[in-house]
């Protein structure tokens, strides 16, 4: 592989902030090269000043290899790119699929295409469609997305086909000298085998010569599909390094400029009280007869696929969806006239897995959200106390480092890392016995992901029940004293131990899921 593109000293400044500094890159002609950050890192900035979005500060640099793609001897020598625009970049041959993919809903893959890209003009300058579909769909069969109705609206078509027609449409003169494609978080909104499809375009793409920039905070991914990665922190590159030289745990210790804290708790043992957490016999909605204990300062983990009832347990146990049959208890007291509010008032602190809608009130300062959850603390005499409520929300925001200019920013200008954070504080001030989190770090970076679980690991060594329901079996992993594995409305099956991995819980899931649906059948 040879040298296709070469940044030097990126910098970006805007009033009171450098979103960029002296940032160099070198990509690879044909090869995978992520760009990964938590966020702020300035990945977006990059790549808006690479798209010309946005205008470069300083004396910052580049240039580009057209002999990396023609492999031409006569084109041996660089070409100076000129950062900030847009024109220049596509002269480059740079192509661009942003997360949003800017497709009409409406209009089919040839209109979606052919907007982007110009519509081929045939006699007295009328649309040629036969050519216009003919590129369309040869442009989608060599992604291998053959199978696509080109005729089709593009909001009827799957998440990857979606991805696939953005893609084709960026690259529709890849043989005429498209040679870097910029994927900005392309699996943002696919499931797991549109995943795999995506990886299989990209891997054709590179046997072709293009290269990709690929923009990611899916480390998983990352490892996956990438041949090097570059790291940025606070607008800076602090590392670009061959993957084969990273793993997991190295690669966030740069994306947050700390080392990982290595928990040694899994073996830990819990002598066998009445406190804490006990849910017995609970029915309502798809699930029947759960049965869970939560001892204080454990941490417990739930995991199950989509529709085995993992994702009805949290508002269940909550209050939020009405039981049948069953109880739960705190601290050996058990709750009567069960809601969310008595559950609070009994000892139990929760978060949504939807913080958008469930969490925050984006429009309210991030002093009003934090406080929330019990407002009658400060106030004094029928009146609110003002500043109370402003000293108390500024030590939390201090405790647990929120990231925001004052308690008075509006909680929907923070990244979601630092929402996460402020429900976090909202439910710790509450000094729960019992702390039930839904999906706790989805949607956020991974540096904000690591603050979040040493939080969970704090509430853990305060004494505190923790019950984590998740679908990230690696978080599961690394929170867990224990796993709970859900299948057809039950729990059907606890892992501990050495059996707590990755693999054997994702087995698990599957087996009990086959098993339960086995025995179901065996019924009827």
């Amino acid at each position: 592989m040879g040298i296709l593109l070469k940044i030097h000293r990126l910098t970006k400044m805007f009033p009171g902030q450098v979103a960029l500094e002296d940032v160099d890159l070198e990509i690879q002609t044909g090869s995978t090269h992520a760009l990964v950050g938590q966020n702020g890192s300035g990945k977006s900035t990059l790549i808006k000043v690479l798209c010309g979005f946005h205008q470069p500060t300083g004396e910052s640099s580049a240039e580009y290899y057209p002999q990396s793609i023609f492999d031409t001897p006569s084109l041996n020598e660089s070409i100076e790119l000129q950062l900030g625009d847009g024109r220049a970049a596509a002269n480059a041959g740079i192509r661009f699929v942003h997360q949003d993919l800017g497709l009409v809903d409406s209009f089919n893959a040839i209109e979606n295409i052919s907007m982007g890209v110009g519509y081929t003009r045939g006699f007295a300058g009328s649309i040629n469609w036969k050519a216009d579909r003919k590129r369309a769909e040869e442009g989608l069969a060599s992604l291998g997305f053959p199978d696509i109705d080109v005729n089709t609206p593009v909001g009827l078509l799957s998440p990857s086909q979606k991805t696939a027609v953005a893609i084709a449409r960026a690259l529709h003169d890849w043989d005429k000298g498209a040679s870097l494609l910029v994927l900005d978080e392309p699996t943002a909104s696919l499931p797991g085998a549109d995943v795999e499809r995506l990886f299989a375009a990209i891997r054709r793409l590179q046997d072709k010569g293009v290269a990709i920039l690929y923009v990611s905070h899916h480390l998983d991914e990352v490892f996956e599909i990438a041949d090097t990665a570059t790291i940025l922190r606070d607008g800076k590159r602090v590392a670009t390094l061959p993957m084969d030289e990273l793993n997991h745990d190295k690669m966030i210790e740069l994306m947050i400029g700390q080392n990982l804290e290595k928990r040694q708790q899994i073996s830990r043992d819990f002598e066998s009280s009445e406190k804490g957490l006990k849910v017995t016999d609970l029915s309502g909605g798809t699930l029947a007869g759960i049965d869970l204990h939560v001892e204080p300062g454990e941490i417990v983990g739930v995991a199950g696929i989509m529709g085995s009832g993992r994702e009805m347990l949290v508002p269940l146990i909550t209050g939020q969806t009405p039981s049948d049959a069953g109880y739960v208890a705190i601290d050996n007291t058990e709750i009567q006239n069960y809601s969310p509010k008595s559950a609070i008032d009994a000892g139990m602190a929760f978060l949504a897995a939807d913080r958008y809608v469930q969490g925050v009130i984006a429009i309210q300062s991030v002093r009003t959200n934090l406080t929330l959850s019990d407002v009658g603390r400060n106030w004094n005499s029928f009146r609110l106390d003002h500043k109370a409520e402003q000293k108390e929300s500024e030590e939390w925001i201090e405790k647990l480092d929120v990231k925001t200019p004052t308690s008075e920013t509006p909680i929907g200008s923070l990244s979601g890392g630092n929402q996460q954070k402020v429900l976090f504080a909202r439910s710790l001030r509450l000094n729960p016995s019992v702390l039930v989190l839904d999906e706790p770090t989805r949607g956020i970076d991974v540096g904000a992901k690591e603050e979040i679980h040493q939080l969970v690991d704090q509430a853990s060594r305060d004494n505190t029940a923790v019950l984590v329901v998740s679908t990230d079996t690696d978080e599961l992993v690394r929170l867990s004293h224990r796993v709970l594995v859900m299948a057809n409305g039950v729990i059907s099956d606890q892992l501990i131990g050495d059996s707590m991995t990755v693999e054997k819980i994702e087995k698990a899931q599957l087996q009990s899921h086959e098993q339960m649906k086995a025995g179901a059948h065996g019924n009827t």
